[in-house]
């Protein structure tokens, strides 16, 4: 197993920035808008691909493809609160004792407070490892608390358990990070309104979680699918088979509800109409594949990885999103 410390950590990814910024410490590169990369030996490839600066709140996109075990040694200078969503992968969270940390599995949503003393993470190297972090310091918690009634209860949890796992699946979660996941974080007003809506739906329905800690936790009990579950389970059907055609009237028909249904749901918890929805992740996982690219794909093979069979639609949809070609998009990441 690699051990690296937080200083070593964010050494490489200072060293390794896209926006040539230098930062005093590891809490102002952590919570401060940055891209980088960094491949060792010895540890194998982790990716910060995103990380953005939303109002108050540092939303962080991570991929890892690790050769071993490595555990992370993070030292804060403030409290930090952590929403997240683990995609892929498994890691465990704890303050020293790895006996006692917390083991977590994908797919799951993860709230974790870390304080000012060491906490620690390590990630196990059998899966990849994907992630999308909500971050933001006690100030902020603080103000958001104060829309509930039973601040005390929630804040004595947080206090207690180091981290807390939750089923995607409850209250929407699992959708509004995929949401989140696919908008561009630009700097195109329309797509910062939409992160932050997104954010602090998220919040908001995390929050009316932890005051439940009945639904807090995640398990595997099976069980008939409720609304949320259904539209969670429609997404994640929909990212494992985004290469296949993909029509709304497959998948209600995959699903077993109606077309009707399904257009409605995705109209009212997603604000997007199904095939605005479905066409956004195919651009965002065209992006990935391309940002990502270790097999040297193509822009005809991440055309045809993500659905389209028509190149020249699939280069002008992707230049609308992003604002870059694919082959531009491409180059910067070779």
């Amino acid at each position: 197993m690699r051990r690296l410390q937080w200083a070593e950590y964010s050494k490489v990814l200072r060293e390794n920035t896209l926006h040539q910024k230098k930062f005093e410490s590891a809490n102002d590169l952590f919570l401060s808008e940055y891209r980088g990369f960094f491949e060792e030996p010895d540890l194998g490839r982790i990716d910060v691909s995103s990380i953005r600066g939303i109002g108050h709140y540092t939303i962080k996109k991570t991929r890892a493809q690790l050769l071993d075990d490595v555990e992370l040694e993070m030292e804060l200078n403030e409290p930090i609160f952590t929403v997240g969503f683990i995609y892929s992968g498994s890691f465990v969270f704890h303050d020293g004792n790895l006996e006692e940390g917390v083991a977590v599995e994908a797919p799951s949503v993860v709230v974790y407070r870390q304080k000012e003393n060491l906490s620690y993470q390590r990630i196990s190297s059998a899966a990849p490892y994907e992630t999308l972090n909500i971050s933001f310091n006690d100030q902020v918690l603080q103000r958001i608390l104060q829309k509930f009634e039973a601040t005390s209860e929630i804040v004595k949890r947080l206090d207690e358990e180091p981290m807390i796992a939750i089923r995607p699946e409850d209250e929407y979660l699992g959708a509004f990070f995929d949401k989140l996941n696919i908008v561009p974080l630009d700097q195109d007003v329309h797509n910062l309104f939409l992160a932050e809506s997104l954010v602090l739906k998220i919040l908001n329905k995390t929050m009316i979680l932890l005051n439940h800690p009945e639904l807090g936790v995640r398990d595997s009990r099976k069980g008939s699918l409720q609304p949320s579950g259904a539209l969670f389970e429609v997404l994640a059907w929909m990212r494992l088979n985004l290469h296949k055609p993909i029509s709304l009237i497959r998948v209600a028909n995959e699903f077993n509800v109606s077309s009707r249904w399904l257009q409605r749901r995705f109209k009212e918890e997603l604000q997007s109409s199904f095939s605005d929805y479905l066409r956004d992740m195919r651009l965002q996982k065209a992006y990935d594949l391309l940002t990502n690219n270790e097999q040297k794909l193509s822009v005809r093979d991440v055309c045809l990885e993500v659905g389209y069979s028509s190149s020249q639609t699939f280069s002008a949809n992707f230049k609308k999103r992003f604002n870059a070609s694919p082959k531009q998009v491409m180059s910067v990441n070779y």
